[in-house]
């Protein structure tokens, strides 16, 4: 929504990227000869959509889907005709009737839970491979990683992921090199058969007492990273971070939480997405049913529960780049950094002695930095006592 800071952030997203794959940011430059592999998984289909197909021989977008005939429901089953980039029928259903609906929002519900099995899978699939226990396999090999996710114009999520090997070492600062059997080929081949047979059960939306298994979707992508030119890192990174501030709006996901059914008609969203927001809430409105789904994807039970809290991204409450600890450095470091260079530019220019955000000098030993706190309440002290509305991790100074 503010470009400049869509800029910054952009910017830090890349070079969170880039320094797990070439060094520098506190990564030693050696990662840049580590295996590593640029992956992408996609969602199933839940129902044909509008798509701009590759352009023919011609330069022209082919048709979108050449079929003839009519859908149960008694519209066309095709569409002949060729979309540009920005139409607005992009993503949407042929047939609204045959999207399923219910089974798209619980699949993004899923998508962090779907994910971390995967991970869990490629390591027991590696361990395997090599003759290991998953637990001695860790002590010779790290897989790191950093992914990044897109939300498509059809409502659904993609990951992009890099994923790097990595020696073990008990260094926490260090980065070991892997051993010589841990080859692009061995993590790929393991991938693949994990991504064909890994699923996590959900609740069936359609039988409150049955489940459905959720699974990634048939197109993945897994290429081998080979950094032989020095722009290689670079692209992938540019890549991954461009996802991170697109414009929402662009594919009609909303930027802010709909707090009810009548709030929702008074937002501007195309039909497609307006529908999938209206299918959470009506499956966030059974609690047995939406107690089920946060159970299943691991999140702790909250006021809100995830469907009516997550409406905006159409289920989806994962985070948008994630990465393993150890791949490369952090937001907060980088902006720490640029925080530090700021204040010290400042001071040069003024001719003033270095300060810190108080207007303190910079280091000055009365200054304690409190980094976390905890909501206490309103009132002064003849107030009854406050009720705990949340929680955080380090108490604050109530006034």
């Amino acid at each position: 929504m503010c470009p400049a800071c869509s800029q910054v952030y952009k910017r830090d997203a890349r070079r969170i990227v880039l320094s797990g794959l070439a060094g520098g940011g506190g990564v030693p430059d050696t990662v840049a000869g580590h295996p590593a592999l640029f992956v992408t998984l996609t969602a199933p289909s839940f129902g044909p959509v509008h798509s701009r197909r590759s352009p023919g021989k011609d330069g022209q977008a082919r048709a979108c889907r050449p079929r003839r005939g009519t859908c149960p429901h008694g519209r066309a089953a095709g569409c002949h005709a060729r979309h540009g980039d920005g139409d607005p029928l992009l993503g949407s259903p042929l047939c609204a009737d045959c999207f399923d609906y219910p089974g798209a929002v619980v699949w993004n519900s899923l998508v962090p839970r779907l994910w971390k099995a995967t991970r869990d899978g490629v390591e027991s699939a590696v361990a395997r491979s090599a003759g290991l226990t998953v637990a001695g396999l860790r002590r010779q090999l790290r897989i790191t990683f950093v992914k990044a996710a897109e939300m498509q114009a059809r409502g659904l999520v993609h990951l992009h992921a890099v994923i790097r090997l990595d020696g073990w070492i008990e260094d926490p600062e260090q980065i070991a090199a892997p051993p010589a059997w841990a080859t692009t080929d061995l993590i790929g081949d393991c991938l693949r058969g994990v991504l064909a047979d890994v699923t996590v059960p959900a609740p069936d939306p359609d039988d409150p007492a049955g489940t459905r298994a959720v699974r990634w979707g048939a197109q993945v992508d897994i290429s081998p990273i080979v950094l032989d030119r020095s722009t290689d890192a670079g692209r992938i990174a540019n890549y991954l971070a461009k996802y991170l501030t697109k414009s929402v709006q662009a594919g009609g996901m909303l930027d802010r939480p709909v707090r009810s059914l009548a709030h929702l008609e008074r937002l501007p969203l195309n039909a497609h997405g307006r529908r999938l927001v209206e299918t959470c809430w009506q499956l966030g409105a059974d609690e047995r049913y939406a107690a089920a789904l946060d159970e299943a994807a691991g999140r702790l039970p909250a006021r809100t529960v995830g469907l009516l809290r997550w409406s905006h991204q159409w289920g989806f409450g994962g985070h948008w780049l994630t990465k393993a600890r150890r791949y490369s450095t952090t937001f907060t470091v980088l902006r720490d950094g640029r925080r530090v260079w700021a204040r010290t530019m400042i001071a040069a220019q003024s001719g003033r002695s270095l300060v810190d955000a108080f207007g303190r000098p910079d280091g000055d030993p009365a200054t304690v930095t409190v980094r976390a706190w905890q909501y206490a309440g309103r009132g002064g002290p003849d107030s009854p006592p406050p009720r705990v509305v949340g929680a955080g991790s380090v108490r604050g100074v109530q006034r």
